[in-house]
């Protein structure tokens, strides 16, 4: 299991959103953040997209990520994939790929 985070415009967020849903997500969490990057101007509004997902859907879910994103001028964003050791839905305690259904 992994844990895909992105930090984008959040002009594209409507994008995205479509895009991740088309994708058959099965949920994301979607908060507003503030930062800058290597250039160093002052913080920007950013959009930060948070989903768990199955290591077999990691590669799609990227493209998806990044097609959607994709403006080709600086500030476009970043993806990161992180392992994710333990998950569970905290209504059935349901473990693992079960908690991601």
């Amino acid at each position: 299991m992994k844990k895909i985070e992105c930090i984008i415009r959040p002009d594209k967020l409507a994008s995205v959103e479509q895009a991740l849903r088309h994708a058959w997500v099965g949920g994301m969490t979607i908060s507003e953040v503030k930062g800058f990057g290597h250039q160093r101007k002052p913080a920007a509004t950013k959009v930060k997209i948070e989903l768990y997902a199955m290591e077999l859907e990691v590669d799609t879910l990227v493209k998806t990520i990044q097609q959607a994103a994709y403006t080709g001028k600086t500030g476009d964003g970043k993806i990161a994939v992180l392992p994710l050791d333990h998950v569970m839905r905290i209504r059935t305690k349901e473990e693992g790929a079960a908690a991601l259904l």
